[in-house]
């Protein structure tokens, strides 16, 4: 296992280094006594087992392949350190178990979040695409109050398509000008899903290949508005 965490065992004996000053294995109250900014790596080093154990559970339990060590370390020193004014007022988060729950959460959200992003550069459609000879970009759809009245009009008339084509195309289309934007159904409390009313709209693989054919289709007059070259 040693061998697997070269980048957590590295930056336990420079924090070590650092940290020579204080006793071993602190309790809270010396812990909690310590300058704030020595807090986070007295947590690295003082609960290391935990932290290594949460990383290689992690990535045995979920088979982790977008997630490099120095993202770990990373990502568990970030949490560490937001997590350090909750365990000075509170003395049971000074705990194994704690740290441990904490990093392993750190360590799934990072997964997830690089697992979506990996899947969206490799999967995920450009907000280009070819028409002929002219290559569309659906970034020109988005109005600017520099434009002229006709421009304006004119985008105006493309959207009104858009809309007429229905919420699952409105959503499409969304993406394609922001990937962030999800295709997939999003669960937002009451006041949040009134600002965004796509939210609970899911657009399928099928669906979104339909709607983007149907796309070119039907935006193919604007298209002299809509290139670049």
């Amino acid at each position: 296992m040693s061998a697997n965490n070269y980048q957590f065992i590295q930056t336990r004996n420079m924090f070590r280094d650092y940290l020579s000053g204080y006793p071993k294995n602190p309790t809270f109250e010396e812990w909690n006594q310590a300058p704030e900014q020595d807090k986070a790596a007295l947590l690295y080093v003082t609960f290391y087992q935990e932290i290594t154990l949460a990383w290689h559970n992690a990535m045995t339990s979920f088979g982790i392949v977008y997630v490099t060590q120095e993202d770990g370390v990373s990502t568990v020193l970030q949490y560490l350190m937001k997590n350090v004014e909750k365990i000075s007022e509170d003395e049971a988060r000074y705990s194994p178990k704690y740290i441990y729950r904490v990093c392993y959460n750190c360590i799934l959200n990072l997964w997830k979040t690089r697992g979506t992003d990996m899947q969206r550069s490799t999967a995920e459609i450009s907000n280009e695409y070819t028409e002929g000879d002219v290559i569309v970009n659906l970034w020109d759809l988005v109005p600017s109050e520099d434009e002229d009245y006709e421009t304006q009009q004119t985008k105006e008339a493309v959207w009104n398509i858009i809309r007429h084509m229905g919420p699952k195309a409105e959503k499409v289309v969304n993406h394609l000008i922001n990937p962030s934007d999800t295709l997939h159904r999003v669960s937002l409390n009451s006041s949040e899903g009134k600002l965004d009313r796509l939210a609970e709209i899911s657009v399928t693989k099928a669906e979104f290949d339909e709607i983007i054919a149907e796309l070119r289709i039907k935006l193919a007059p604007y298209r002299d508005l809509l290139y670049t070259f």
